[in-house]
């Protein structure tokens, strides 16, 4: 065995790493040491729950991203890391974590939380994913030196321990702490005995801030004092510093105390122990979660009836002590999740309205004060419902409602998928195009007709022209189909953020309804386990999409009674079968060695290096004499011509001319993407390409599709190479498997037909 892996140098290694950590982050001090901290960072010490959690979510940073039109949209960092295989980044949520962090903002202004954050949108819209995320980063955050976070203990030592202070009068009679008698060490604080040296270890199960031992005036001017030390601005004291107490417990122990030492506080804080402590919802450390129940979330029990009563101080024994328990204790100076609040009866957490406006509980032995950030999580039946019900005036300015909706861009769809999506390949290949057709479908399902007439006359006929393909197109910041002008296609662009916010007021807005993001996961899965095919294609989409459709009674929104295009399930599944055939084509095309993309893309380049030239009327330089000629008018003509552009030639050169334009407009610092913009272009060079050869494609696919025959095998030489070509490099360039490729070519034929 090498020494490396020797287990005792292994144990050596992990001992001295841990105790290097402790001594390190300084997990335990006496009172002392903890007001030396405090004197350093003041206001961090002093933080309240809100404070702690917008400081949480600045440590890991934000992003902007530019909108096209001077806006940005700001992401955090802290929903968008996938935190754990089970924990995916959150996608396309950045208004509401927004509105999330500007209600913390206002809790901090104000100095106390007196909100509850309700998260409300349909299933399986990531409410329950960013309450996670928020958990995460406190549990994260709190291991950092900026994020260092202390509560209390009290420590009463054994009677090997001698402890100087008392009187004689007081000695003789042993109040049970120590032998007086026998006090060698002096001691100024027992925070770092030994456990055989401890008698008796009492905790604060809701975590109140050391700082709060000392009394009101004190630890206020201590606190002004503090910030004057170091320069900073003496702002208004914090509401929780000068407001904060000790619970029922701490106070009959630190009176008791105070009372056997004469009034002496600093023996009293001898006995105090300040311990770092790091949030963690798997051991309910500052976090909590209640899921739907009947029980209250926080009740006390005494103290001394679980406790061996030998192991209490004599001066403590005949003092009720009790130690509250329960969720809303647990996540005290955290964060509590109420998932799907709304389906527990309304019996059941009526208790939070004086809760969460007093921010405190009243228990049998007396009044727990709480500090911690309560968010809920509902979906909208049930919210619809509770808003419908006598008591939810008295429930409304208690909430913050924060909508989580559905994702409105499939391409932001996709990349909800993608942690699925790696699991799945582990054992089945996923095949081209199929996760961005489902996602295609799954946001068709999702938009509303747009009103016209919420818009100004001259774009109203514009927007009642969107049908759900196009508004699908302006979403996801694809180009709109040749049905709109470039100035048309502009001007839908400027109210972009109209037609988003159009349906927002309403009830039924854009996002409520439609095919959830877990049941097209789970649809995902089920495409995997078709044994009909040997990837998750976009054929094994299809057929599963063919089965979903027919669940009427399980699914709203396939109830739904079409209008204008939208809501149409299933012809959102023919558009989808159609653009999987013509992206199918196009591919096959160029696997066939008869349509080179690469080849067309600088003949497209040059083409506009040429239209744009002819727009200006300027000359333009010939690549091969190095002379400056005007534009040519042979070239421009032929491309026009693969491209299918029909009609005045100025006119259609001006509409090339105004795409590049509004490319720049949306994306000033990148290189025009030529597949981008010109994706139809490009579409139609295929198909005339396709049209020109036609006879010879036909006789390809005609042998292709007899794969695995003897047919197969006893073609021509020269055909049945180029099929064996074309298969190759279809898994080459397109990642097709020759089962889906054959597949493909067969669905291809079919959907000729």
């Amino acid at each position: 065995m090498s020494d490396t892996l020797n287990p005792r140098r292994i144990l050596e290694s992990f001992g001295k790493g841990v105790r290097n950590e402790f001594a390190e982050k300084r997990y335990l001090l006496s009172f002392e040491e903890y007001l030396d901290l405090f004197l350093k960072n003041p206001r961090g010490l002093t933080r309240n729950a809100s404070h702690y959690l917008k400081d949480a979510i600045d440590y890991f940073g934000t992003w902007d991203e530019p909108q096209g039109n001077e806006d940005t949209k700001r992401h955090y960092k802290v929903f968008e890391r996938q935190t754990s295989r089970t924990k995916p980044a959150i996608v396309g949520q950045e208004e509401a974590h927004r509105q999330i962090y500007r209600v913390l903002e206002q809790f901090v202004r104000q100095g106390r939380v007196d909100k509850l954050i309700l998260l409300h949108g349909p299933n399986g819209s990531s409410k329950s994913s960013t309450a996670d995320a928020l958990a995460v980063a406190l549990e994260e955050y709190s291991r950092t030196d900026e994020g260092a976070v202390y509560r209390f203990n009290w420590i009463f030592p054994n009677d090997k321990i001698g402890f100087e202070g008392l009187d004689e009068a007081l000695a003789s009679k042993r109040i049970g702490f120590g032998d007086a008698r026998s006090a060698a060490l002096n001691k100024t604080s027992f925070a770092m005995l030994q456990d055989e040296e401890i008698m008796c270890k009492i905790v604060s199960e809701i975590k109140e801030n050391p700082i709060f031992l000392l009394n009101k005036k004190d630890r206020v001017d201590l606190y002004l004092k503090a910030l004057a030390e170091k320069g900073w601005s003496s702002d208004e004291t914090p509401i929780h510093v000068e407001e904060g107490a000790l619970s029922s417990k701490n106070k009959k122990i630190f009176d008791a105390l105070l009372l056997a030492y004469q009034g002496n506080v600093e023996r009293v804080l001898a006995h105090v122990q300040v311990e770092r402590f790091f949030y963690s919802g798997r051991y309910r450390t500052g976090i909590a979660t209640v899921e739907p129940q009947m029980a209250i979330d926080a009740q006390d029990r005494q103290l001394t009836m679980d406790r061996n009563l030998q192991n209490i101080p004599t001066v403590l024994q005949n003092i009720r002590l009790f130690e509250p328990v329960g969720e809303l204790i647990d996540a005290n100076r955290g964060f509590i999740e109420y998932a799907d609040l709304l389906k527990r009866p309304l019996e059941a957490f009526k208790y939070l309205l004086t809760t969460i406006e007093k921010m405190s509980m009243n228990l049998a032995s007396g009044i727990v004060d709480l500090d911690m950030i309560m968010m809920a999580s509902a979906n909208e039946k049930h919210l619809d419902a509770f808003k419908a019900s006598p008591d939810w005036p008295s429930f409304k300015g208690r909430f913050e409602l924060v909508r989580v909706p559905y994702l409105l861009s499939s391409k932001l769809e996709r990349k909800i998928y993608e942690e699925d999506l790696r699991i799945i390949a582990r054992s089945k290949p996923i095949g081209p195009h199929a996760v961005d057709l489902l996602a295609r479908w799954a946001v068709l399902t999702r938009l509303r007709q747009p009103d016209p007439d919420s818009y100004d006359s001259p774009v109203r006929n514009l927007v009642k022209r969107l049908d759900p393909y196009e508004k699908l197109s302006l979403y996801d910041g694809a180009d709109l189909s040749k049905s709109f002008s470039e100035q048309e296609k502009n001007t839908l662009k400027k109210i972009l953020g109209e037609l988003r916010k159009e349906s927002q007021a309403s009830v039924a807005y854009e996002g409520r309804f439609g095919a959830s993001p877990r049941e097209m996961k789970m649809l995902l899965y089920f495409a995997a386990q078709n044994p009909k095919y040997n990837s998750v294609s976009a054929l094994a989409i299809f057929d599963e999409l063919e089965k979903l459709v027919r669940d009427t009674s399980v699914y709203d929104y396939l109830q739904f009674e079409p209008r204008a295009g939208f809501h149409d399930v299933r012809e959102f599944l023919k558009n989808i079968r159609m653009t999987y055939a013509a992206k199918y084509h196009r591919e096959f095309l160029v696997a066939l060695n008869l349509f080179d993309e690469d080849q067309y893309i600088v003949a497209l380049r040059k083409y506009l290096k040429h239209v744009v030239a002819y727009i200006k009327r300027e000359k333009v330089e010939n690549d091969h004499t190095g002379r400056i000629d005007d534009p040519d008018e042979k070239m421009m003509d032929e491309m026009e011509s693969l491209m299918g552009l029909t009609g005045d030639r100025r006119d259609m050169r001006e509409s090339i001319v105004a795409k590049i334009a509004s490319w720049r407009v949306e994306n000033p610092t990148d290189e025009l993407d030529i597949v981008k913009v010109f994706a139809h272009e490009l579409l139609m060079i295929a198909r005339r390409i396709y049209e020109s050869k036609e006879s010879y494609i036909e006789r390809i696919i005609n042998t292709m599709v007899m794969l695995g025959s003897e047919d197969y095998t006893k073609a021509p030489a020269d055909i049945l190479k180029a099929c064996e070509e074309t298969y190759d490099n279809l898994r080459i360039k397109f990642g097709y498997t020759k089962e889906n490729a054959w597949d493909s070519l067969i669905f291809l034929r079919t959907s000729a037909t």
